[in-house]
């Protein structure tokens, strides 16, 4: 690719934003390209969104798994992206049209490959079933996962992204089961995927998760955010083979770079990024 100059533009919180952003720029800086990153905010008409980045020259867009943008907008889906229904990138053709593609899936399992090379996959639990969670269960289920227990304080949500999996997997591993349940089928389970959000309804759920870890089970906790490894830390203690967040963003960022440039990123370095990037302050003195 003999193009030099980017103008990407991020639509996560202010304070993914920051992290984000910030990836972005040092593995360009590694390959001494100009890339420049907006933050776009909250949009809520994705539509004039899109028209407005093509007016202005964008070559792209990097959207948190949260943001909930309705794919009907866009000019083309990539595979993964109509599969999952959600998009996490955007990239604009020389022609201007603007396709939607699902980093989520990828980096999921090239985190999880590279982290939990040998986890037993014979029964997975996955608790939340929005946001990153919806890539989440679609790549488990593309890796083999014979069955997967879907578990959301929305019985409906649960139910649904259930019956999405089960339409591109032949072995249809999805169930849905009620919160009710979950001790039950943890007892029972190879690993634990952890996709709450981080929300009020969501802290009886996180409670049975803490109170339910084995050592002898496989934790990857979807939550990147500071400050929220509390089951991360109280499965190290037992034992547990731990994938925190914080890779998935990393892989979802390299992805979308690749997307956006058409070069490879240096996923190892970027971990060390993030690593740093979220380090406390007295890591920095």
């Amino acid at each position: 690719m003999n193009q030099h100059s980017y103008l990407v533009g991020l639509i996560a919180p202010g304070a993914e934003f920051s992290v984000s952003s910030e990836l972005h720029r040092r593995e360009a800086d590694r390959h001494h390209l100009r890339y420049l990153c907006r933050h776009l905010g909250d949009q809520r008409d994705f539509g004039t969104l899109l028209a407005d980045c093509r007016v202005f020259g964008f070559s792209g867009l990097s959207l948190a798994a949260s943001a909930g943008h309705t794919v009907e907008a866009l000019d083309g889906l990539s595979q993964a992206a109509a599969r999952t229904g959600t998009v996490s990138a955007v990239v604009y053709g020389a022609d201007g049209r603007a396709t939607g593609h699902d980093t989520g899936m990828e980096a999921f399992t090239a985190a999880f490959t590279q982290s939990l090379p040998d986890a037993a996959l014979s029964r997975v639990v996955q608790v939340g079933t929005t946001g990153a969670g919806v890539s989440a269960a679609h790549a488990l289920a593309e890796r083999g996962v014979e069955h997967l227990t879907l578990i959301d304080t929305d019985p409906a949500r649960a139910s649904a992204l259930a019956e999405a999996v089960n339409r591109h997997a032949a072995n249809r591993p999805a169930t849905a089961r009620p919160a009710a349940t979950l001790d039950h089928h943890l007892k029972q389970a190879d690993g634990l995927v952890n996709a709450l959000p981080p929300a009020k309804e969501s802290d009886r759920l996180a409670q049975v998760l803490t109170e339910s870890l084995r050592s002898d089970l496989w934790i990857y906790d979807l939550n990147h955010r500071p400050g929220a490894g509390s089951l991360a830390r109280a499965a190290r203690a037992l034992g547990c083979p731990v994938l925190q967040g914080g890779s998935l963003l990393v892989h979802a960022t390299a992805h979308a770079f690749r997307l956006v440039t058409g070069r490879e990123a240096h996923t190892s370095h970027m971990l060390g990024d993030f690593a740093d990037l979220t380090a406390p302050p007295a890591a920095h003195s």
